[in-house]
């Protein structure tokens, strides 16, 4: 069950953190892996990490606000393992390690680089596998949502905005491709050990989460794992939650 051997994936946003377990998990279940990161060493880390493990893996290095650089990173994937089946759209965050801060406090001159970092960022590179998804008949398309969309929390007006529209792009491009063998779903995650400690100062998240802690990259991975396989052929235009059970705060 969920075995992706014969499956090629790109995974953005792959150089360290959930993105790299979700590449590292998407190759032990058989996937050859395109690993994306805007930051070449990092890329190339996470792939030797999957070929050294026995898995296979391409780097392909590019900043995803580019639908230029994604639809030649494509590129370098299909060039290597063949038409991509799979996609997770990772990449993304808030700029610079951004701090929350109220939206009145914001700059608008800020504004921008969320929204380009969190949903343009999805549909550059969407834009550059869809089509080959839809020709071959088959297709995994997985983009990675947050609580803040969901919930909102304090802080992230412009984040929670951006992947939000990650959600209402997902729900309407599964209405599009649904009949050509192609899925198209979200994960919505809540707060991840992977997060810089600053963000968790003066939180007590086990109390926020019904399960009474935070999530891993493990976990996170295992809910793609089945959002990507044959097996979820019959789930489409839907968010996923995973997120211990959020109780808010």
């Amino acid at each position: 069950m969920f075995d992706l051997t014969n499956r090629v994936a790109l995974v953005t946003g792959a150089g360290r953190g959930i993105g790299a377990g979700i590449a590292m998990t998407l190759a032990r279940q058989g996937a050859a892996v395109g690993v994306n990161d805007i930051n070449a060493e990092n890329a190339e880390a996470t792939a030797a990490a999957i070929v050294d493990s026995g898995g296979q893996a391409v780097a392909c290095p590019f900043d995803v606000t580019s639908l230029e650089d994604c639809q030649n990173g494509a590129n370098v994937v299909e060039k290597v393992f063949g038409g991509i089946d799979i996609l997770v759209n990772n990449a993304g965050g808030t700029p610079n390690q951004t701090m929350p801060a109220p939206f009145r406090d914001t700059p608008p001159e800020s504004w921008k680089s969320f929204i380009d970092m969190n949903l343009t960022g999805v549909l550059n590179c969407t834009r550059a596998v869809v089509d080959g998804m839809v020709e071959r008949g088959f297709g995994r398309v997985v983009s990675v949502s947050s609580d803040a969309a969901r919930f909102g929390h304090y802080g992230s007006s412009i984040y929670g905005a951006a992947k939000a529209g990650v959600e209402g792009f997902t729900r309407t491009l599964a209405k599009e491709v649904g009949r050509k063998g192609v899925t198209v779903n979200a994960v919505a995650l809540g707060l991840v050990d992977t997060v810089p400690e600053e963000f968790l100062q003066g939180r007590d998240v086990g109390r926020s989460y019904a399960v009474g802690r935070i999530g891993t990259a493990d976990d996170v991975a295992a809910g793609i794992v089945y959002l990507v396989s044959d097996e979820s052929g019959w789930v489409t235009g839907e968010t996923l939650n995973i997120n211990g059970g959020f109780l808010g705060g």
